[in-house]
């Protein structure tokens, strides 16, 4: 089944443009990739293409309403599993059917779907969430288990058209490993935004969005990688090259003005001792006065048509954020106990108490570089979330260093102030730093003045990222500890990268959450503490 997107254009409430007139043809059975940088509106044309969103402009045309996998699933928290598949009334149905109470509404609800329950069970199995029960609440799941239950939808419906936003995110190896697998076999029309490079490359279609807008690639991500690279260094060559012919230009106006000049003052001295008519000089003044204007107008205009293109062809390259920056080290000593764990548990109100086979027993020093692993549901985020005091073991107790500072980096990063504005959340945390030193620092990670009055609430994830760091740099003493979970999710591969370089630069310990194999390389993991499977049920 063929999508069309026609002139599609976004505009904020606050009416920043997004994006405008993005127009591409998908057609049955194609599989493609958007990518682009945090904030180029990924995600929102996504939500236009499943009807979610309204364009300001534009047109949608497919058969069927396509089915979204969605980046963010907080808002279903408050839901059971069974109404956020829209399952609920069928499920219900079929129970009082088979109690023997059922009357025309149930049988008008079910719909013939005598398999429901059974084509559920299948694909929750099929997707390692068996465990997970229909009425049980999403918000007692964990990030994986949430994406898991929007993936068995693609079995329990078969859609045609499928929307992914950031599948990964959340999903454990073997998770990815199951995704992987299916987007190699399927024949439906695929549509994927992904940080994800291994599942990048599985897809032979990439649309890159940028304020250009949008441009078709038919190749992998790698392929696209070395055909952008390639672009990109040409365009810097004829930049620079560009750059040098004004340079040239702007020299060459210099002398020429000069020679008119003095041209114009040699004419001067020989009237004068010819004793010209005053009438006469004037004239003659005026003429030079002219010629030596239009010169000079002549030469501004070809001048300021070079700059123009120079800055042209310096937007079109994408820009780059010199990443080594100095945070400070840590105010505690090194190989100093910062955290003792000894036979916790902890249970949640409706689930198994984790780690009741296996009470968890940690010991963290400062300066360790250490990874929490395990398979969704082993209890990652909990132990993050026991570590930094905002969680109490059910059993066993935990020591915390009295001194110890921490700095919560979690997939929302929710460190920020959503009712802020960009640079209000720096002046909040600056003690008193001057104005300038503040733009700078949003300037040298690519906020610029525009963005400054937007809230924090309304950025990216990318955005959100790159001022969490700020927020970290201008606190002044660097934290004893950073906690990240899955921070890479709801970041683009250039974000992703700035924060790889500025934790691994970080001299403190660092505690992390990530199964982005490539990341965790980066940022120099030392250790790793793995979660048991048995009995856990929970991350």
């Amino acid at each position: 089944m063929s999508l069309q997107v026609q002139g599609l254009s976004y505009i904020h409430p606050d009416g920043d443009i997004l994006f405008e007139n993005i127009s591409f043809n998908i057609f049955p059975g194609a599989k493609c990739a958007i990518v682009g940088n945090n904030g180029a509106g990924k995600t929102t044309l996504l939500r236009i293409i499943a009807g979610k969103v309204s364009p300001a402009k534009g047109s949608v045309v497919c058969d069927e309403i396509p089915y979204m996998i969605p980046q963010h699933t907080g808002q279903f928290d408050g839901m059971s599993v069974a109404e956020v598949l829209g399952l609920s009334d069928k499920l219900k149905a079929l129970s009082i059917i088979l109690d023997g109470h059922g009357t025309e509404k149930e049988y008008e609800l079910l719909n013939d779907e005598w398999d429901i329950q059974e084509r559920l069970e299948e694909a929750f199995a099929q997707w390692g969430i068996g465990h997970v029960a229909p009425d049980m609440l999403m918000g007692n799941l964990s990030g994986g288990e949430k994406t898991k239950v929007f993936l068995a939808g693609l079995d329990i419906f078969s859609p045609s058209i499928v929307l992914m936003d950031e599948p990964t995110n959340h999903l454990d190896t073997s998770g990815r490993n199951l995704l992987y697998e299916h987007i190699m076999h399927t024949n439906r029309t695929t549509v994927v935004v992904s940080h994800d490079r291994t599942l990048l490359n599985l897809l032979p279609e990439i649309y890159e969005m940028s304020p250009a807008g949008i441009k078709f690639y038919p190749m992998n991500y790698d392929e696209y990688r070395e055909t952008v690279d390639a672009e990109t260094e040409a365009k810097v060559t004829r930049l620079e090259n560009h750059r040098k012919e004004l340079a040239k230009a702007e020299k060459a106006a210099r002398k020429a003005m000069e020679r008119q000049q003095k041209h114009s003052s040699r004419g001067e001295k020989q009237t004068a001792k010819k004793c010209m008519a005053r009438i006469s000089v004037g004239l003659l003044r005026n003429k030079s006065e002219a010629t030596t204007s239009r010169l000079k107008k002549v030469q501004e205009e070809k001048i300021e048509s070079m700059r123009r293109e120079v800055q042209e062809m310096r937007l079109s390259i994408n820009e780059s954020v010199d990443m080594k920056i100095d945070m400070g080290d840590s105010a505690l000593a090194c190989k100093k106990l910062l955290v003792e764990a000894r036979n916790i548990t902890y249970r949640y109100a409706d689930r198994d108490t984790m780690w009741r086979k296996y009470p968890l027993e940690i010991s963290i020093f400062s300066g360790e570089r250490i990874r929490i692993q395990g398979d969704n549901g082993c209890g990652k985020s909990t132990l993050l979330k026991l570590v930094a005091g905002s969680l109490q073991p059910d059993e066993g107790e935990i020591f915390r260093n009295e001194a110890l500072d921490i700095l919560y980096l979690d997939q929302e990063y929710s460190c920020l102030d959503k009712e802020l504005t960009v640079y209000g959340q720096l002046e909040a945390c600056s003690s008193g730093r001057p104005e300038h030193e503040l733009k700078m620092l949003l300037n040298r990670f690519l906020f610029t003045s525009s963005t400054w009055d937007k809230k924090c609430g309304s950025l990216s994830g990318g955005e959100k990222m790159k001022l969490a760091l700020c927020y970290l740099i201008v606190c002044g003493q660097a934290p004893d500890m950073i906690i990240a979970d899955e921070p890479t999710n709801n970041i683009d591969i250039a974000s992703m990268e700035i924060l790889a370089a500025v934790l691994k630069n970080y001299k403190g310990t660092l505690l992390v959450v990530s199964h982005d194999e490539q990341f965790i390389r980066d940022v120099g993991i030392e250790r790793t503490i793995s979660l048991p499977t048995a009995d856990c049920s929970r991350s």
